[in-house]
């Protein structure tokens, strides 16, 4: 049974914010994440990949615990209930978790908005470019084992944007 993401959006007119269950959040638009994916991607030196994931992780731990704390989701079955919904609310795609262990939180992802910006913007890329998606999973998996950030590596080891059928992810444990 599907328990129904609650959405509570506000504008802020003074600050020109956006926010959705309280947190302030950047509406979600295809090309946009495409280029700042294409930053991190650019950036090795500074380690671009590994900042993208981890502020995901970060952001994603944060918001999907004072959802669950706030409407009372213990269940693993209702997190990643929520988590999905979540998802596919602000606008990143379909993102489905299909393994849910303790060592290791599997997800596929047969629609992915990042990979559709990206494709129409450079075409196919060999290496997988979904470090937000990655982030993501790792909150997920983090949470639903009741263990802090940075506690699982993920892996994309098949990439919409490499011409997969979809994304597939596996975390495990560190």
């Amino acid at each position: 049974m599907t328990i129904p993401f609650q959405v509570n959006y506000r504008f802020d007119p003074q600050t020109c914010r956006h926010y959705l269950n309280d947190f302030c959040t950047v509406l979600h638009c295809h090309h946009f994440v495409s280029l700042y994916t294409q930053l991190a991607d650019d950036a090795v030196h500074f380690e671009g990949e590994r900042l993208l994931k981890e502020t995901a992780e970060d952001t994603f731990y944060d918001v999907l615990t004072d959802y669950f704390t706030k409407h009372h989701h213990t269940t693993i079955a209702d997190q990643i209930d929520i988590a999905e919904q979540y998802w596919q609310t602000v606008g990143m795609g379909k993102l489905h978790f299909l393994e849910v262990g303790k060592y290791t939180v599997r997800a596929d992802m047969p629609s992915s908005h990042v990979d559709q910006g990206w494709l129409v913007k450079w075409g196919v890329k060999q290496q997988p470019i979904n470090f937000i998606t990655a982030g993501f999973v790792t909150a997920v998996a983090a949470l639903v084992n009741h263990r802090p950030p940075r506690s699982y590596a993920v892996r994309e080891l098949k990439s919409l944007v490499s011409g997969d059928e979809k994304s597939v992810f596996k975390a495990t444990l560190k």
